[in-house]
């Protein structure tokens, strides 16, 4: 509900709003240019990248955003679930239609966890990090992840679906059982409720930003405060994509995105796959 405070001399003054992720209270004050000035909230969705893909295919224009309290099948990576409760986090999918090549694209999801860990840090000073590609941790554990979904033909790009989930205000008995020694949100993290409406319009704002400079300049111009985020430079990293695996050191996230490994005889840039840390 919405609060208001009644005084004899000065009237009603207006106290909070509901934190609801409504199209009104999202759009209110938002001051972007492009991202979100189109927004679908839902009460519950099986995924906002399903939803945001069908406006897309049927035209909708870039930064057209998709919004729930609820998925009943969230989708991550590799195709693993993203627990989605109702009222506790921020499931958000945004169309873009970038006009670089299918190539250009990956970047997104490392230039998106860049401009999340930016916002997110802003709560939780010195415990935000980005495991490389898409996901953004606090204290070590996951508190939000990133799906990027590309429809692109003969080289030009159709759309590209940016679908972001952000554990907020879940306690720890929100998450199932299997989940609670991975996951965190940014309540039990920082030890405080977070407001979900500012938290998004902050995000949109910062993503707006960054997705500017990205179409201009790449990674190139970002690409020390990417690596002053990062878990994994340093570290003896495996990464397995489809039935290979590299091992190396994780030692530079390179102007397109990709994660640098050094090994005996070379270095090897990676562009996607699923990093695990080797054991000393």
């Amino acid at each position: 509900d919405y609060r208001v405070r009644f005084n004899a001399r000065r009237g009603i003054t207006f106290v909070a709003a509901p934190d609801y992720l409504t199209a009104t209270e999202i759009g209110w004050q938002l001051r972007t240019r492009t991202m979100g000035r189109v927004i679908h909230a839902y009460q519950s969705v099986k995924s906002t990248n399903d939803v945001a893909a069908q406006l897309a295919a049927s035209g909708a224009a870039e930064g057209t955003i998709v919004t729930a309290e609820q998925q009943t099948r969230g989708r991550g990576r590799l195709g693993r679930w993203w627990h989605s409760p109702p009222g506790c986090g921020i499931y958000v999918s945004i169309v873009l239609r970038p006009r670089f090549r299918p190539e250009r694209a990956p970047g997104l999801s490392v230039m998106t966890a860049l401009a999340l860990a930016e916002v997110i840090e802003r709560y939780c000073p010195g415990e935000t990090r980005i495991k490389w590609p898409n996901d953004v941790l606090l204290g070590g554990r996951k508190a939000a992840g990133i799906l990027t979904e590309l429809s692109a033909d003969r080289g030009v790009i159709h759309h590209v679906i940016i679908g972001v989930g952000i554990n907020v205000n879940h306690r720890q008995s929100d998450f199932p059982s299997e989940l609670r020694s991975a996951a965190t949100s940014l309540r039990i993290a920082c030890r405080q409720a977070v407001h979900r409406v500012t938290l998004l319009q902050q995000f949109l704002r910062r993503f707006e930003h960054e997705y500017e400079r990205y179409r201009r300049a790449g990674l190139a111009p970002r690409r020390e405060r990417l690596k002053r985020f990062s878990s994994l430079l340093g570290r003896e990293v495996t990464v397995r994509a489809g039935r290979e695996a590299l091992t190396g050191r994780a030692v530079d996230i390179d102007r397109d995105g990709r994660l640098v490994l050094a090994q005996d005889g070379g270095r090897t840039a990676v562009a996607a796959g699923e990093v695990t840390l080797r054991q000393p």
